[in-house]
Formats: structure tokens, sequence, C-alpha cells
């Protein structure tokens, strides 16, 4: 099993958080995914701690809503 440093690319990290590539760029700026590119150009990367953490974060902030019937 290989365990990667960094994840690199739109797909591989949307697919590791369970989100659509295509909305890499606004899960990015207005949702706080911890994914960068180097200088601005070249694809998206990410640390798989740091998703995990998002992921946990994204979790504790919704499931509230879910839990006392507060869907919006």
């Amino acid at each position: 099993m290989q365990r990667h440093i960094c994840l690199k690319g739109a797909k591989d990290i949307c697919y590791a958080v369970g989100e659509n590539p295509k909305e890499i760029t606004s899960l990015v700026k207005l949702h706080g995914l911890p994914a960068w590119k180097r200088g601005n150009r070249g694809q998206w990367r990410a640390l798989p701690e740091d998703l995990r953490r998002w992921v946990r974060a994204q979790r504790d902030k919704n499931i509230g809503r879910h839990l006392f019937g507060e869907i919006s």
C-alpha cells in the first residue's frame, strides 16, 4: 500500500473528500478546502491529513442540522 505525501490534481483531491472536481475552485475559496496551486499555476495539491481535518470540520459544522431537524 502506497501512502501519498501530497495528492495532486482536482480529481484525486475531490475524490478523497467526496466532492465534484468541477467545484474545486469554489470549495477552496468559499468553503476553505485546504488545497493550493504552486504559484497559482499548475495542478491543485493537498495534504491528506489536511483533507481529513477539513472533512471532519464539515461534518461537525453540518451534523447538528440533521440531528435536530434544522434543514435548510
